[in-house]
């Protein structure tokens, strides 16, 4: 069976392609067509590839959108097409801005150059 997944992104979509291939590897069996929307910048432009593209219940939409109002339209698109989502970095966004007290940039394509390198990870089979 394959199934076809899109990706919307304001920015690349790099996240989500990695995320959804991470999910696919799980299903042997099965193949995966992914289509991106990359740049979003407008409500207008999804619901034109919404359109385009005829989504519907038949699929799933991973979206990558930092701006809340751009976030929300996609939803809404989404809803009323009665086509199924996941919202990648909004819940992520809003429990770090919670912990942090800080408002975030909402910049797409921002590279991470942080020093994640002092990542404490045990391993639970130990």
């Amino acid at each position: 069976m394959t199934a076809t997944v899109h990706i919307v992104s304001d920015s690349r979509g790099a996240t989500a392609l990695e995320l959804v291939k991470a999910a696919a590897v799980q299903f042997p069996k099965g193949d995966v067509d992914v289509r991106c929307l990359a740049h979003l910048e407008d409500a207008a432009q999804f619901s034109a590839y919404a359109d385009r593209h005829g989504l519907d219940g038949d699929t799933v939409v991973f979206h990558t959108v930092l701006d809340p109002d751009l976030r929300e339209a996609v939803r809404g698109v989404l809803a009323a097409r009665h086509t199924p989502s996941v919202d990648l970095l909004g819940p992520a966004m809003a429990m770090l801005s919670q912990l942090l007290g800080e408002t975030p940039l909402d910049i797409p394509g921002l590279v991470v150059d942080r020093d994640f390198d002092s990542v404490e990870t045990e391993d639970a089979r130990a």
